[in-house]
């Protein structure tokens, strides 16, 4: 039984992602595991028969042999470092190189064989949630990092590679622990009071009033914990309430404006446009075609 404590992870593969066009991914499974960290925009994830809109900031982590693709829209401006590991180096039989199998490049029907029955070793203490929202800034640099680190060819790279996982490894278990974000509880019930009440105007004083803590420590602890300031975490949250209203219901674009808390369809339209590229009755339109 493998302890997070005894954890001593394989990074097998790095990238920094880009997509320039729309298109929807070809169903697949994986042999090892795989956190997914977007980096701007969104995308959504299908996942086991199961749909989650990813936005800035999230964290996905998908297991080994569970069927998964992403759908893309170029508008919506994904940007994504993704990491491919084990949680502990294997039996060398069972190891690959991710650019053979999931690029397409190798089709060896025997060796995939294998790696469908390659163990799944997990940590037994660290339930890692599926998809951890907001992980934070830190939680964001670490991926670039990594990034940078694996593409490197210096001798202490894969070194490197791997303390640097490894912070992201216990940054996500302190965050995470349990599955349950370890957080400030007064930011954590104020994440909970604001996307309840996003419909209406949320601000710092109300809040820290409301918490009982001075509105300047309140906006400093609120970013350090979320990544995000009081009033990006407030327009984020609308904007995906929006989103789903847009797709999954025939309510017109001004009255889920005023339902989100945006006020105007103008600002509405304005915020929505800034942040995913397309209006919002482009975005209703470009979703029902998939």
């Amino acid at each position: 039984m493998l302890k997070l404590e005894n954890i001593s992870p394989y990074v097998r593969y790095v990238n920094y992602y880009v997509p320039l066009f729309t298109y929807t991914e070809k169903e697949r499974v994986i042999y090892d595991h795989e956190f997914m960290y977007v980096k701007d925009g969104s995308v959504e994830m299908n996942y086991g028969g199961k749909r989650f809109l990813l936005n800035r900031g999230d964290i996905f982590y998908i297991s080994p042999f569970v069927k998964n693709y992403i759908s893309v829209r170029a508008e919506r401006g994904f940007k994504t470092h993704c990491i491919h590991f084990d949680w502990t180096s294997g039996e060398p039989e069972y190891d690959f190189r991710a650019e053979d199998f999931y690029m397409g490049a190798v089709k060896d029907g025997e060796r995939e064989k294998r790696l469908l029955a390659r163990p799944d070793i997990s940590p037994s203490d660290f339930n890692v949630p599926r998809l951890m929202r907001g992980a934070g800034a830190e939680a964001g640099e670490l991926f670039g990092s990594c990034y940078y680190a694996y593409i490197n060819a210096a001798p202490y790279s894969r070194l490197k590679l791997k303390a640097l996982f490894t912070d992201i490894i216990a940054e996500l278990a302190r965050l995470y622990s349990d599955g349950t974000p370890f957080i400030h509880p007064k930011v954590a019930a104020a994440v909970g009071y604001i996307q309840k009440n996003y419909g209406r105007r949320v601000e710092v004083p109300e809040l820290a009033e409301k918490y009982g803590l001075s509105p300047k420590y309140f906006g400093t602890i609120f970013k350090a914990a979320t990544g995000r300031s009081v009033n990006e975490f407030t327009a984020e949250t609308r904007l995906a309430a929006a989103k789903e209203m847009l797709v999954g219901s025939d309510m017109p674009v001004g009255e889920i404006a005023e339902k989100t808390g945006f006020g105007s369809l103008y600002y509405f339209s304005k915020c929505f446009k800034k942040h995913e590229r397309v209006t919002p009755s482009e975005f209703r339109r470009r979703s029902r075609k998939t």
